[in-house]
């Protein structure tokens, strides 16, 4: 059965056979995807984070009596596949955006857009820059979720998919569920990023570049 297919049949059965059929299809980019975004946050992706985070997105697909199944329509071959990624990555998101929601004296840390270029390490071995990446990361991502009039949901996962999960804009486009244009996602990406630039340092809005997006 195509994906596209056994997700939509999943969405309203218990069927063993189909959801066993499902979670065997759907692991491998799930487990892929946090396995990215922990070494992204971490440096690192352990086992133990990883299963984590892997329970999180499969609990988030049966949310809601499995709405997000339910209303999932596909919009070309494997398209499910697509919508799978891009939950991956918010829930993975968010998974460390609770460890990391950090404070300090009483205030929440506001970071500046900058980051260095060099790869991430593991980071034990960063010491303060690890954390401060977390930091960074988390902080980020708050200020978006503050703002669902301003920066919508899909807006926020391509921001990740090119930042965290490395994707490039014609990949991005080619996500079926995106219903955008390479050049589309390009426009998605500068309105984010300037977006985030004032809201981090509103006298200096042109002062501070992006973060450094992610490769390897």
């Amino acid at each position: 059965m195509p994906i596209n297919d056994l997700a939509k049949a999943c969405a309203r059965s218990t069927d063993a056979a189909e959801w066993e059929e499902f979670l065997r299809r759907s692991t491998p980019i799930a487990s892929l995807v946090a396995a990215r975004v922990a070494r992204m946050w971490l440096g690192s992706a352990t086992p133990a984070v990883v299963d984590d985070i892997m329970q999180e997105i499969f609990l988030k697909l049966c949310e809601q009596e499995r709405r997000i199944l339910r209303d999932f329509k596909p919009r070309g071959e494997d398209s499910f596949l697509g919508l799978l990624r891009i939950v991956a990555v918010s829930v993975a998101n968010d998974y460390f955006r609770r460890q990391y929601s950090a404070k300090r004296g009483g205030k929440v840390v506001t970071v500046t857009l900058s980051d260095e270029s060099a790869p991430m390490t593991p980071a034990a071995s960063q010491g303060g820059k690890g954390m401060e990446k977390a930091v960074l990361y988390s902080e980020l991502d708050r200020r978006m979720r503050l703002a669902p009039g301003v920066i919508a949901e899909r807006d926020r996962a391509i921001f990740w998919l090119y930042y965290l999960q490395g994707l490039t804009a014609e990949e991005i486009a080619e996500l079926p569920v995106m219903g955008l244009s390479a050049k589309g996602v390009e426009s998605a990406l500068r309105r984010v990023t300037s977006w985030l630039r004032k809201e981090i340092d509103p006298h200096n809005p042109d002062g501070v570049s992006e973060p450094a997006k992610e490769t390897g």
